[in-house]
């Protein structure tokens, strides 16, 4: 007669033996891809992964915590532009200017979630829309440091000479480490008793304070860790384009992190790679289609996500997952 106790057993064995197996490959399809594909495309995966790391920060005030959140862009931003004058202006090292982004930023997150705590749904929405609005003329104000208009040139990262590849792909090395452990931490924040506790606020805010649950305390540190993911973000943009102008932080970049975190799937961490994907292609293939109606082109898609996956790619495989698993 088998035991249930050793089948159970040998089940999870296998079910770890498999994660570990899937993860090796995928480690290295992505330490492989730089190598064998064009400098253009790893160019474009940097792009991705940045995205994808401020998408994050967005995830977790909006999918976990549901706080409408609509100035994203300005922590991308302020990520960017602080990452970019460190070494413009103090020879900070590329690397630890990431860093700085995100004690900057979480830092003003922080102190931009004690006010956001009392405010939920519209009233939040609209406060940060004065925020997304204000960082361009902010930039163009302060230009003796931001460089106004034109912007900052920054030198990209060069890889050292010993490795023998070329520049695109040790950018993408160097934003797929600080990718990685994004998402590592994320996922370990949002898991467990943490997760629980977001979901709680999220859904009934008042019943999870009535047990126990520090809702206010909550939501602020929420606000302070996602303003700090897109902060680094933004500052690993930089590595990417090496540039930074305040027509880059407009209000639509915000909107469209919005619409790809939706996309991607709320409340859900892989989502983020999903949204980062669809920030970086869905506007260049529109404008490909129709350059007068990109505009259309990308409503359009965006609707069609929303029609036929109402709760995003991400959420919709997990949905009919579990439902595969309960049947």
């Amino acid at each position: 007669m088998t035991n249930p106790t050793t089948t159970h057993a040998d089940s999870n064995k296998m079910s770890f033996t498999k994660k570990v197996a899937i993860g090796a490959v995928i480690a290295a399809f992505l330490i492989v891809l730089p190598l064998v594909v064009p400098g253009y495309l790893s160019f474009q995966l940097s792009g991705v992964m940045a995205y994808a790391v401020a998408a994050i920060g967005l995830n977790l005030i909006t999918g976990y915590a549901g706080q409408i959140s609509l100035g994203h862009n300005a922590f991308f931003a302020l990520g960017a532009y602080t990452a970019a004058m460190s070494m413009v202006y103090f020879n900070v090292h590329y690397i630890t200017s990431v860093f700085l982004a995100a004690i900057v930023t979480f830092v003003v997150g922080y102190l931009a979630g004690f006010p956001a705590q009392r405010l939920r749904g519209l009233y939040l929405a609209l406060i940060t829309l004065v925020l997304a609005v204000s960082v361009a003329p902010v930039i163009k104000h302060f230009k003796e440091v931001t460089g106004g208009m034109p912007g900052l040139v920054l030198d990209r990262p060069k890889p050292p000479e010993w490795l023998g590849i070329t520049r695109d792909a040790w950018i993408y090395y160097l934003v797929l480490m600080f990718t990685v452990a994004c998402f590592y931490l994320a996922r370990n924040f949002v898991s467990g008793s943490t997760g629980r506790a977001l979901t709680a606020i999220r859904l009934a805010p008042l019943a999870a304070s009535s047990m126990g649950v520090n809702v206010n305390g909550y939501k602020v540190l929420i606000f302070g860790l996602g303003s700090m993911l897109g902060g680094v973000g933004g500052a690993l943009f930089n590595y990417s384009i090496g540039f930074v102008g305040p027509d880059s932080y407009s209000l639509m970049l915000s909107v469209s992190f919005l619409a790809a975190i939706v996309v991607g799937g709320l409340g859900t961490i892989w989502g983020a790679l999903i949204a980062g994907l669809f920030l970086q292609f869905v506007p260049t293939y529109a404008s490909d289609i129709s350059e007068a109606l990109a505009g259309a082109v990308y409503g359009g898609i965006l609707i069609a996500c929303m029609f036929f996956m109402p709760k995003g790619i991400i959420g919709t495989y997990l949905e009919k997952r579990r439902h595969k698993h309960a049947t």
